[in-house]
């Protein structure tokens, strides 16, 4: 079985934290503001927690067969084709999202900061780094995020507190922005917003404390719904809808707008500071969990190997959006809506036929006893 390193709590949830929350900082307000209107910050909370039932169905999966991940739990309760085939799916939702993140980042930074530099160099440095990060290991990547945590947790709370002056309250309203319904429905549409969720299941045989993996993926979803839900809030009413939705880069613009006093300004640096090492940490673990997703697969034992191939691919892959609101859209209305299919639906599946195969099986104990 393929083990890379050994995880703590701490730091797994670190990780998984980072990996839900890091889309802040790209387009992901935008999108949220285009279905939920003045109720932006309310979709997320939706989403975080249908998010949370479809992990606990994963967490259930995870108990019934111990020290195993849930590419190899598929093998076992589904057969090496359905197997394969769910975990193809995985496979398939963290390459995108990973690729179409990085493009997001990658122009974010090319555009906001180095206009003269081009797409592709911002990109290749995106790349090298994640490679480094990725060659490095689980447990490298894991504790940079736990070190890390702490930085990006102060700064968050610092910016949106300086923020506040800017806030007009009066923009929250309706409360309700569309209508309950629409924000239930998109809330359950794109509950794929929590799916790095999966990245626990990925892990699993790495975790030291395996029989804690419910509780590390609760935390991680309440963490960050509480944190993204508050970003939006400040978002939409320092950029009153519908500006809103007009603004590519929400975080960066609601930074560049705080101001304390002649000698307090500019705080945006700071801010670009933050994006910069999220956006790195987040490509390395997605990058990670994609590699290791493909070498379980593959019966590998070790993923390193691979690695490069993945860079490559996932390099050109960045490219094929002609541009990045091609890349927010696609992020936001396939991978995060089809992408439940693959990280809550098909868990969902595999734990009803685990509970069928017990039952037979309990059946034919009893009869024999008979």
């Amino acid at each position: 079985m393929l083990e890379e390193g050994r995880i703590g709590t701490n730091e797994a949830i670190a990780a998984t934290v980072y990996f839900l929350s890091s889309k802040l900082f790209i387009s992901f307000p935008q999108q949220m503001a285009t279905v939920g209107l003045t109720a932006a910050w309310i979709v997320p909370i939706i989403s975080f927690g249908t998010g949370a039932i479809g992990f606990l169905i994963i967490a259930a999966l995870l108990r019934r067969y111990p020290r195993m991940s849930i590419v190899e739990i598929g093998e076992e309760v589904a057969g090496p084709i359905f197997g394969t085939l769910a975990s193809l799916g995985y496979l398939a939702f963290f390459f995108a999202a990973t690729i179409l993140v990085m493009r997001e980042f990658s122009e974010t930074v090319s555009t906001a900061l180095l206009p003269r530099t081009p797409l592709s160099a911002v990109m290749a440095v995106f790349v090298l780094v994640t490679v480094i990060s990725v060659y490095l290991g689980s447990e490298a990547l894991t504790r940079a995020a736990f070190l890390a945590a702490p930085l990006i947790v102060v700064t968050l709370l610092f910016l949106n507190l300086l923020s506040l002056p800017q806030a007009n309250l009066d923009a929250m309203f309706p409360l309700l922005g569309p209508g309950l319904s629409k924000l239930i429905y998109h809330g359950v549409l794109h509950s794929a917003v929590a799916g790095e969720v999966m990245f626990l299941g990925v892990i699993a045989p790495q975790l030291r404390d395996a029989d804690k993996v419910r509780m590390m993926g609760l935390v991680a979803i309440a963490v960050t719904a509480v944190f993204t839900s508050t970003a939006l809030l400040v978002f939409v009413t320092v950029f009153p809808y519908p500006l809103c939705v007009h603004i590519p880069y929400p975080g960066y613009e609601v930074s560049t707008l705080i101001y304390v006093g002649r000698f307090f300004q500019r705080v945006d640096v700071a801010f670009v500071f933050l994006w910069v090492i999220s956006g790195c940490i987040e490509l390395g673990l997605g990058a990670y969990t994609t590699t290791m997703i493909l070498a379980r697969m593959l019966r590998l034992p070790v993923y390193r190997p691979i690695l490069p191939a993945v860079a490559i691919i996932g390099y050109t892959l960045a490219f094929v959006p002609p541009d990045v609101p091609t890349a927010t859209r696609l992020d936001f209305e396939i991978v995060r809506t089809l992408g439940a299919i693959a990280v809550f639906i098909v868990p969902a599946v595999l734990l009803l036929v685990a509970q069928m195969k017990e039952a037979r099986a309990g059946g034919r104990r009893r009869a024999r006893s008979a």
